[in-house]
């Protein structure tokens, strides 16, 4: 095992956060808040390890195995989630210790699950650190290292294969380094023109940017207690659900569009099943807003529920702010869809598996694997009514190779696993059905709102510690997509790294 190489990488990792967090000490400053103290020490303390760590832990072998691979990638957001939580720590308005590491987990691994209770009272330098983990994890704080590393040497072809999500990895240049650059450079670009977008809508610089981390990010921490609906404004829930919708797609794609190469971007099959579940999910949430059957009573109880069956446009609104926003992980609110009719709630609960495209900022199983896993059930049935059919698993004129299907079924058995044990664990500790069930899915889908007491105007606070840990080991599991701390353990556990 290279430990030196191993912990040099996160050296020069703490280092880049250390110097993102200039920006919030900017803020802290501009704003005169009580936090320019917290964010000052934290950057000290930050830079000073990842110095250490970089400079004396100097290794001749600069190669990176698989295993360690899987094993810097891992501790790298390990390591982001507790440096990252300093300033909410030394500050000491987030809560407890394991509060503040449980919001820089959500943060960076780009769930948006809080335990703050009132936004808004919060100091806007912290507030701008906890939306920029967002930005900072959401393309990857291991694939910008990964851009990095260069400059000391070391080799990063296996670090991308661990770091990023999907069954598939397009290498848009045959240099990893220059890869992660590109990617790096299109989700900067994207963020400069929405941040100015929203600041048309009448944000903020403070604001737009914040909103845009957790657009981009597909992350969903807001710096107000109703999230977007504290804006009122469908100019800005329009920028964002196409924003939304654009961090949900693979950003290799848009590689393709840069080139002028439109084709491989509008015949991408992925691309277009996301698209088509965004659509019909959207079609049948406004149609069930809308001829919901309840009673006049419960309506009056919720009047948004009213609004929905009085006016198609208030349901179609609605739905499709929610959709894009669950769909793609993303976590940003601007209804309470949990009091909305119960296939409307289900069906966002199935969405939230589903997840954005591989190779996107969201979370999820992701969309190609769903359509594998639906291709391969069709083809099997296929098998037990003719056996002796020959049927290769196809997406688009693509052939799947085998061990492409037996990793996606795998990934599918170990999501629902990992799901079913966080439902089964919160159940143990006294919480109710829904809570676990949604909480379960919201942090292992990295998504943030979930159903009853985790619901769209709710938070994670009233969680004990011990559960707060395990959802944040179940932020990171989503985030690292099962297969990297899985085989990092079975690698420990036979020595073969």
């Amino acid at each position: 095992m290279n430990w030196k190489t191993i912990f040099r990488i996160q050296g020069f990792l703490l280092i880049v956060i250390s110097v993102a967090m200039l920006a919030p000490l900017f803020f802290a400053i501009y704003y005169r808040g009580s936090d320019i103290f917290s964010i000052l020490i934290s950057i000290l303390i930050t830079l000073s390890v990842g110095l250490f760590l970089s400079i004396f832990l100097k290794s001749e072998n600069k190669n990176i195995k698989t295993g360690e691979s899987f094993l810097v990638v891992s501790l790298g957001w390990i390591f982001a989630g507790i440096f990252g939580a300093l300033p909410f720590i030394i500050h000491g308005t987030f809560g407890s210790v394991v509060d503040c590491i449980f919001e820089s987990i959500s943060g960076f691994t780009t769930t948006g699950a809080s335990i703050l209770r009132d936004i808004e009272i919060q100091p806007k330098g912290l507030l701008f650190w906890r939306s920029m983990t967002h930005w900072l994890g959401g393309m990857g704080i291991i694939l910008l290292t990964i851009a990095l590393l260069p400059i000391l040497g070391l080799s990063s072809g296996q670090l991308y294969n661990a770091e990023v999500p999907g069954p598939t990895k397009d290498r848009i240049s045959p240099k990893i380094a220059d890869t992660a650059k590109i990617l790096w450079g299109i989700y900067l670009g994207m963020t400069v023109i929405e941040t100015i977008l929203l600041m048309f809508g009448g944000m903020s610089l403070y604001e737009a940017l914040c909103h845009t981390f957790g657009t981009l990010a597909t992350g969903g921490f807001s710096t107000l207690n109703k999230s977007i609906a504290g804006f009122n404004s469908l100019y800005i829930e329009i920028v964002i659900i196409i924003f939304m919708y654009l961090a949900g797609i693979n950003f290799s794609l848009y590689f393709y569009i840069l080139k002028g190469n439109f084709k491989d971007f509008i015949k991408n099959r992925e691309w277009i099943f996301y698209t088509f579940v965004l659509i019909i999910a959207t079609i049948l949430i406004t149609l069930n807003l809308f001829f919901s059957n309840y009673s006049d009573d419960y309506l009056n109880k919720f009047s948004e529920l009213r609004s929905y069956k009085n006016s198609i446009w208030s349901a179609l609104r609605a739905a499709i702010f929610q959709v894009v926003s669950i769909t793609t992980t993303t976590g940003f609110v601007t209804k309470n869809f949990d009091v909305w009719p119960d296939f409307s709630r289900l069906l966002l609960v199935i969405l939230m598996f589903f997840g954005g495209c591989s190779g996107s900022t969201g979370g999820g199983m992701k969309q190609i694997r769903i359509m594998i896993v639906i291709r391969n059930i069709i083809n099997e049935i296929k098998k037990l009514k003719n056996p002796k059919t020959f049927v290769s698993l196809k997406i688009g004129p693509d052939i799947i190779p085998d061990f492409v299907i037996r990793n996606v079924m795998a990934f599918f058995a170990l999501f629902v696993l990992t799901f079913g044990f966080v439902t089964m664990f919160l159940l143990f500790m006294g919480y109710d059905m829904i809570t676990s069930f949604s909480a379960s899915i919201a942090t292992l889908g990295n998504i943030g709102p979930g159903l009853a007491r985790v619901g769209a105007i709710e938070n994670y606070a009233f969680f004990d510690p011990v559960s707060k840990i395990v959802l944040s080991i179940s932020m990171l599991m989503g985030r690292l997509e099962l297969y990297s701390i899985i085989i990092l353990f079975y690698s420990l556990i036979k020595r073969k790294i």
